[in-house]
């Protein structure tokens, strides 16, 4: 088994593993839930066991490579159902009450470009969040499948 404590980098960070992709390497795919978990043990797409037990405070990410005493490895992130909800340009009263419905919900949100985007696990949580965002203004509401990063500053956080 090839035991992990820390990620050496990441291949969306630029530096030296930006590379890694191009090169010979098994894939872990784990779930958004399970990146945020410190102890994780499963197989790669080559079939290589891997331990992980991170230092507290470490998280992995998508795209973080690791390595050990056998081949190099990427952390590839399972795409997710996400609700993907774009306000209209001049709508601020629609992007507030967005936040608000959303934020009752104590979802993690990521903001890309003019895109709301968080994950949902139902069809009926879409039904919910449908007929509660219904009136809200000038909003465009899809369901996608993708890779659900939160952004740092609105992941999710309990009272």
């Amino acid at each position: 088994m090839l035991e992990v404590r820390e990620p050496l980098g990441n291949v969306f960070d630029g530096g030296r593993y930006a590379k890694a992709m191009d090169e010979a390497h098994e894939v872990l795919r784990l779930s958004r839930q399970e990146l945020e978990k410190r102890i994780i043990r499963r197989s790669t797409d080559g079939g290589t066991d891997v331990g992980i037990s991170l230092a507290g405070g470490a998280r992995l990410r998508h795209g973080d490579v690791l390595h050990g005493d056998g081949p190099v490895i990427i952390i590839e992130q399972k795409p997710e159902k996400v609700m993907v909800v774009t306000p209209g340009d001049t709508d601020f009263g629609a992007a507030v009450l967005l936040g608000h419905v959303i934020g009752n919900r104590h979802r993690p949100v990521s903001v890309k470009g003019g895109d709301v985007c968080f994950p949902i696990q139902a069809d009926s949580e879409a039904e919910v969040f449908g007929r509660l965002l219904g009136g809200v203004g000038s909003i465009d509401v899809k369901i996608e499948e993708r890779i659900f990063v939160p952004d740092g500053s609105a992941d999710v956080h309990g009272h």
